[in-house]
């Protein structure tokens, strides 16, 4: 049994991970029906920029305010600068504007911090003896934080799109751009904003999974297939469904790992993948997602 809970607890906090980036991946796809391949790579730059205020001795909480405040800026200098220009028709443009800029971001990290992995400090203690015990398993406290933060933001991110007149103005100039101008929706801020929405969110969880996995270029690579795999299995238009399918993903290979020795550790992204087919073929929207009405 202990070891059941541990398996749990393990995939909850991938769960958790893998939510945290496909939230910021729905942002940006309900604000522009874009997605954005360099998500990761953004939270990994702003996970280097709070490394580098912590080395001129900015406490590590500020640090993070100041990256998650760098990723909102490089998220609106993206879209103004590299996507708004390609105009709103080009998705396949805009998939490649987001593997070149993947490319650029690992390699910027790479020129300026180099290629080894670094320390990030916990924002929390992390002691052997600094846990929350649960059912005989154990919740670290940085890993409880980001459990809240994520609680947070999910939360604020529903109450904006829901109940928010803003948030009312960015579904309308997504689904119909045309109209929001008509109504004097200023449609290109509104795009610009869901890419700075997104880009805080990943400036917010690139310092928080650093201390678990050491600070390197690469480290949200496998976290970002997981999270594209979640929101799409949620619904890509539904922020909650995204979160929600990012911890089944994260439980479920955990244990289908663990006690699946054919699989292991080695294929547990197949798990994701294969769950992610079976639920596409049923539900192409995603559990959570909204169908697709065209008027013909």
């Amino acid at each position: 049994m202990d070891l059941f809970v541990d398996r749990v607890i393990d995939g909850i906090n991938n769960g958790v991970i893998y939510g945290f980036l496909a939230l910021a991946l729905v942002c940006v796809y309900r604000s522009t029906k874009h997605l954005n391949l360099a998500q990761g790579e953004m939270a990994m730059f702003c996970a280097f920029i709070a490394y580098a205020f912590t080395k001129i001795g900015v406490p590590v909480v500020l640090a993070i305010v100041l990256a998650v405040a760098a990723g909102a800026v490089i998220g609106g200098a993206v879209e103004r600068v590299l996507v708004r220009p390609l105009g709103a028709g080009a998705d396949y443009s805009i998939l490649l504007v987001g593997i070149g800029l993947f490319l650029s971001l690992n390699a910027l990290a790479g020129m300026i911090w180099g290629g080894d992995p670094l320390a990030f400090p916990n924002v929390l203690p992390s002691a052997p003896d600094d846990y929350v015990a649960v059912f005989g398993g154990r919740l670290r406290y940085q890993q409880l934080l980001t459990m809240a933060l994520l609680a947070a933001i999910l939360a604020g991110v529903l109450a904006l799109f829901k109940y928010t007149k803003l948030g009312l103005a960015m579904r309308t100039a997504t689904s119909n751009p045309e109209s929001a101008r008509l109504l004097g929706i200023r449609v290109n801020r509104i795009n610009s904003l869901g890419w700075m929405i997104a880009a805080a969110i990943g400036g917010l969880l690139g310092p928080l999974v650093a201390p678990g996995t050491t600070l390197t270029t690469f480290m949200m690579f496998n976290f970002l297939i997981y999270a594209s795999a979640a929101a799409t299995l949620g619904g890509f238009d539904s922020p909650g469904g995204a979160v929600l399918a990012g911890l089944i993903i994260g439980v479920l290979e955990s244990l289908v790992g663990g006690y699946v020795s054919i699989i292991g550790s080695d294929l547990k992204l197949a798990v994701a993948l294969l769950l992610l087919v079976v639920v596409l073929m049923v539900k192409p929207s995603g559990l959570f997602g909204s169908k697709q009405v065209e008027r013909v």
